[in-house]
């Protein structure tokens, strides 16, 4: 399971916008600033991350723009964030798009 999805609305396409009752911090050695994740293809994206509020994070920055672009995605999709595979040294987490 990961441990953020999210189903695509207009306004994510140009930032990610994650709202819910986090327990604890989902990101808690990020805060705020870069943070680094490997895609399906084996492609690093250096995400900008910001706590908006307690229950409000949010992925943006140029590279957010250009993975929407390579991924092909599209409102409706569903983006999930999980932690990375131990052997992977290059990235932080891992997204994942589910096309619907």
């Amino acid at each position: 399971m990961a441990i953020l999805s999210k189903i695509l609305e207009k306004d994510d396409m140009n930032h990610l916008t994650i709202t819910d009752t986090f327990s604890t911090e989902p990101f808690a050695h990020v805060e705020c600033g870069k943070i680094k994740m490997k895609d399906e293809q084996g492609s690093i994206w250096r995400f900008e991350y910001k706590i908006k509020s307690r229950n409000k994070r949010v992925f943006s920055g140029r590279h957010w723009n250009q993975f929407l672009e390579n991924n092909r995605v599209r409102v409706g999709d569903k983006v999930d964030i999980d932690y990375k595979e131990p052997w992977c040294a290059q990235a932080d987490y891992k997204i994942e798009v589910i096309k619907t």
